[in-house]
């Protein structure tokens, strides 16, 4: 009995819904997968309008779909993040035991992010309140 090769093609590609680069047709998934929260990732110089410039590090946060920011404001220590898309959300946190943070912001061309946050900044028994507007830049 002689058997043929039919040439079965396994279709390898990004099995991961909510990547970047998602094959709904991929049967193996080959490793390729970019995470739509890789492009956030990085150091960035950040213009700012509520304070002079400086740099921040947004780095990978538990999950594929969270980041950690490292020094936003310039002074607060780690703030978590979670990325849907082109956007990124900062839900409502407390920082520094004295800090309250909430934002979002939107990844634009060139790798850089346009980020907007309020900071309630709280002191003995008062608080403060920053809106600031952000743009950042990877290095």
């Amino acid at each position: 009995m002689l058997f043929a090769a039919s040439g079965c093609k396994k279709n390898a590609g990004c099995t991961q819904f909510g990547s970047e680069n998602y094959n709904p047709d991929a049967v193996f998934d080959d490793g390729s997968c970019i995470l739509e929260r890789d492009k956030f990732l990085g150091t960035f110089h950040v213009s700012s309008d509520c304070q002079n410039d400086y740099s921040c590090v947004i780095s990978e946060g538990p999950g594929d779909f969270k980041v950690v920011f490292l020094g936003l404001a310039d002074t607060l220590g780690e703030v978590d993040a979670k990325v849907y898309g082109q956007n990124i959300t900062i839900e409502q946190q407390v920082v520094n035991s004295h800090v309250t943070i909430e934002g979002a912001g939107v990844y634009v061309a060139d790798n850089g992010i346009s980020l907007s946050y309020r900071m309630r900044y709280n002191s003995g028994g008062t608080e403060t309140i920053y809106d600031c507007l952000e743009s950042m830049t990877k290095q």
